[in-house]
């Protein structure tokens, strides 16, 4: 078939899907896999005539989906499967099982779609297949060098290597499968779609990764072994697209990979997430407790859609809607953004503004303490960034030194010009250049370089930050916080500026009370004061486009910067505070308050009598993603609480483990039952529940008993039981 016909008839089938109303069925809309589904199948905010009707369980009802159902009720899930158009499984293989069967043994006109989402890690067993012949070109595109080295020895599973596919567990998932493939009726498409690890919008498998390092910046990541085993991905939205692809095209092949076109191997997944939301750190582990990330298997994203000629040039013309088809690593920061939107994580980002002694920096850093959030103060970051190996602390590190020498000749040269000038006494010892006095400052240039790179840092971009009294003046604003066509930079912008405005006669009397600092003399503060009021005015128009809190009152500072964080409602940020961490806040001498050391003193002390719980984040509630935030983040901070403790039992997990075996030979040995059931029973009492749901008699035990009798009867007649 060519290109053009099956492109006209893809758009002719999506036209008609579209125009026709269907009644859909998902498994478990508010999970991962089920919310995508259900956004990705939904028609109402394009036809508001004759939707589709989207039915199935879950907690609550999702944006567009039509009822809720109770599929424990096994009449009332019989009787929805029937009604359905797509009847969609990804999770109770039990319940799925069970509507196949209804599906596959029911009398119905209309023609039906059953779709199973299986289990990557029914390949987990079957040794990788060796190389026999080259990647495509497209394929090969993905790969640097070194991947090439990697992957050269073996090649991707395809759908065709089904039969070699060797199974240890899952053998109900597997004879599931069996049975779905093998389905010959009609009126019934089947499809089984076996998808990579999946990942994305709020995190599912990947979530506790996700949150260790979003709540522990001095985090190590594990990589079980040397890492190098390949696992199979895809995006939730992707697979999706997949999954509606197939409902649409109906194509014959009805077993179809559901992965992305990256290579990817656990040492690449966790360094990425380590590098790109965490600190960078990993360690080496010799056990793991999830079995996604110990899989090794390969495999080829799907052909099924597609002509072998159009899969060489697919991203051109794809008949996929992909999203993420590259992949997570050059995706990671639409990943990242993901995670917080759909867990309704805030971020909070503030400046706090004010003139000289007025207590900036002891504002910070309360807020800093309080929220979890860096605090970004000039002279720390001048030394992390003098710490740092990376490209901007090198070129601070020159340019002060450059800055410097530049100054130390300028004022040498003063030095002697003043030392021609005046002669020394005789008995009186000559006057000596100390070039340790004189302090270098970086321009402006620079130092919205070294801000701007301190912004984009993964603390500042998943948690927030608070600028200390920067910028300061309007042109620095501008640099900082706007790009070559002046628009504003949108991951790094602030979210409000609060404004320590306090008169002329406050900062002097403020100052006054800070000893032993020569930048708070009264002529020092006099003319910064001066300064601090020429570039004000201009720089406050800016930010009196963001939200803006003024406060007059220096008492209770903290808590009108509270307030004005809370504005909008509670705050979530998913980081635990540490039990053995003390409230201790550093003093700030270039900015410090006046009650300073006592209010210090004091406010460590409350914090100690109120004994904060470990978990002292506040909660936002988003308004964006597939489930009720509040539940969702409170169910999350639950677990971060009780992290420690499970740590601790450590002959519970034993426990578990080997309950976790027990169970797992007791489904092996009851293996043999479980077919006999199987074999013998579920088909007629699936049957019977169809005939059961058409009906509806008034005394449905006395219908099943009556109806399982007669077809025993029709059965031993016929010789296919024994007497």
């Amino acid at each position: 078939m060519s290109l053009q016909t099956r492109s006209m008839e893809r758009a002719s089938g999506d036209k008609s899907q579209n125009c026709q109303q269907l009644r859909i069925f998902i498994e478990e809309m508010n999970s991962l896999i089920g919310s995508a589904l259900v956004e990705e199948f939904r028609n109402d905010h394009e036809n508001d005539f004759n939707p589709h009707i989207i039915l199935g369980n879950g907690e609550s009802l999702p944006r567009g989906a039509t009822k809720l159902i109770n599929t424990s009720d096994m009449i009332e899930l019989g009787q929805v499967v029937l009604d359905c158009d797509i009847i969609i499984f990804h999770q109770n293989y039990c319940q799925a099982e069970y509507a196949f069967k209804l599906l596959k043994y029911g009398q119905y006109n209309s023609q039906k779609t059953f779709v199973l989402v299986s289990n990557p890690l029914t390949w987990s067993t079957t040794t990788l297949k060796e190389k026999k012949s080259e990647e495509t070109a497209f394929r090969q595109s993905f790969l640097n060098e070194d991947e090439l080295q990697l992957f050269k020895k073996y090649e991707r599973f395809t759908e065709n290597d089904l039969p070699n596919r060797r199974i240890n567990f899952f053998e109900r998932l597997k004879h599931l499968e069996q049975s779905i493939l093998g389905c010959e009726k009609k009126e019934l498409n089947t499809y089984v779609i076996t998808p990579g690890l999946i990942y994305g919008n709020g995190e599912d498998i990947l979530y506790e990764l996700f949150k260790t390092v979003w709540m522990d910046p001095d985090a190590e990541l594990p990589i079980y072994g040397e890492g190098n085993n390949i696992i199979p991905m895809i995006h939730v939205n992707d697979l999706a697209s997949i999954v509606k692809k197939a409902t649409i095209l109906n194509p014959q092949d009805k077993y179809i990979f559901a992965v992305d076109y990256e290579n990817m191997t656990q040492k690449k997944l966790i360094t990425t997430i380590a590098k790109n939301i965490g600190n960078g750190k990993t360690k080496t582990v010799t056990s793991c407790s999830e079995k996604m990330l110990m899989m090794n298997v390969w495999l080829r994203p799907t052909q099924i859609f597609e002509s072998d000629d159009q899969y060489i040039d697919a991203n051109k013309n794809p008949i996929i809607n992909w999203q993420f088809q590259e992949g997570f690593i050059k995706n990671i920061d639409k990943i990242r953004d993901q995670f917080k939107i759909y867990r309704g994580l805030d971020t909070v980002k503030l400046i706090v503004h004010g003139g000289p002694a007025a207590g900036k920096s002891y504002l910070c850093q309360q807020l800093s303490n309080y929220y979890r959030i860096p605090h970004i103060q000039i002279k720390k970051l001048i030394q992390e960034l003098l710490d740092s190996p990376t490209k901007i602390g090198e070129l601070v590190k020159t340019t002060l030194q450059q800055v410097k020498d530049q100054m130390v000749a300028e004022a040498f040269a003063v030095f002697e010009a003043e030392k021609k000038k005046k002669k020394v006494p005789k008995g009186q010892p000559e006057p000596i250049f100390d070039a340790s006095t004189i302090v270098p400052r970086l321009p402006d240039s620079i130092l919205i370089q070294a801000y701007q790179w301190r912004l984009e840092q993964n603390d500042a971009q998943n948690l927030g930050y608070v600028l200390d009294g920067f910028p300061k003046t309007l042109e620095q604003y501008e640099l900082l916080f706007q790009n070559e066509n002046n628009q504003v930079i949108e991951n790094i912008k602030p979210k409000g500026v609060i404004y320590l405005d306090y008169s002329d006669d406050q900062l002097k009397e403020k100052a006054k009370q800070i000893i032993d600092q020569p930048r708070y003399t009264e002529d020092q503060i006099n003319r910064r004061i001066i300064n601090f009021r020429k570039s004000n005015d201009s720089l406050l128009q800016q930010y009196e486009k963001f939200d803006i809190k003024r406060i007059n009152n220096p008492e209770n500072a903290f808590d009108q910067a509270q307030e004005f964080i809370t504005r909008n409602g509670p705050i979530l940020v998913l980081q635990e505070k540490k039990e053995e961490e003390q409230f201790e806040i550093e003093v700030v001498q270039e900015d410090a308050s006046p009650e300073l050391q006592t209010i210090q003193q004091q406010e460590s002390q409350q914090l100690q009598d109120k004994k904060i719980p470990t978990s002292q984040s506040q909660v936002q509630q988003s308004q964006l993603g597939v489930k009720k935030k509040g539940d969702q983040l409170n169910k999350s901070l639950n677990e971060s609480r009780v992290s420690k403790e499970k740590q601790k039992l450590t002959d519970e997990q034993k426990f578990e483990q080997f309950k976790q075996q027990e169970k797992e030979q007791l489904d092996l040995r009851s293996q043999p039952l479980r077919q006999y059931l199987a074999d013998n029973v579920v088909p007629y009492l699936a049957e019977a529940l169809v005939v059961l749901c058409e009906k509806h008699p008034e005394n449905p035990i006395h219908f099943l008993a009556d109806f399982l009798e007669q077809k025993g009867n029709e059965l031993q007649a016929n010789g296919q039981i024994g007497q």
